[in-house]
């Protein structure tokens, strides 16, 4: 995806409003149901990823791309388990923004993400599955809000996922 595609992502994307989050953190959201292309939903992701920088949410981190005044973001999950993209304008100002994270932070979250996003690949790829790996390829399939699965901090344990 080069930066005429993520234009073009972000103006045809049908955006909706978070009303449940209109007072506390006002956002709109679109969805892999409502963009209805798979490749391009996962291509946006990993643009994000790989052109954002990281910033905290309260004691959360997750890597922001900034883009014409707003931010864009999703929770951290593997690439074929986001369901959601976030977008918002970009308020680095506020309580939610501190402690700012460290350039290594986000390194770090992004390096991690990636190879997590490999091992998804290679799982989901793999002709034969043994009752472990099924049961690791639902674990990290799982799209549910606060679900574990989550990357949601540079420093938060989690498993390294190799090949």
């Amino acid at each position: 995806m080069n930066s005429k595609d993520v234009d073009k992502f972000i103006e045809l994307a049908p955006w909706v409003y978070a009303k449940s989050y209109s007072k506390s953190f006002p956002h709109c959201y679109t969805t892999r149901d409502r963009v209805k292309n798979n490749e391009t939903f996962e291509a946006f992701i990993q643009y994000m990823r790989e052109n954002g920088k990281i910033k905290s949410f309260y004691s959360k981190q997750y890597l922001y791309f900034e883009h014409n005044g707003y931010e864009y973001w999703e929770m951290g999950r593997p690439k074929k388990a986001v369901q959601v993209i976030n977008q918002a304008k970009i308020q680095d100002d506020l309580k939610y923004r501190y402690p700012e994270p460290q350039k290594i932070d986000g390194e770090i979250l992004l390096k991690r993400l990636k190879e997590r996003d490999k091992y998804v690949d290679w799982l989901i790829d793999l002709p034969e599955k043994n009752s472990d790996q099924k049961s690791e390829l639902m674990f990290l399939m799982n799209s549910e809000r606060k679900s574990p699965n989550i990357m949601d901090h540079s420093r938060k344990p989690f498993k390294e996922y190799k090949i």
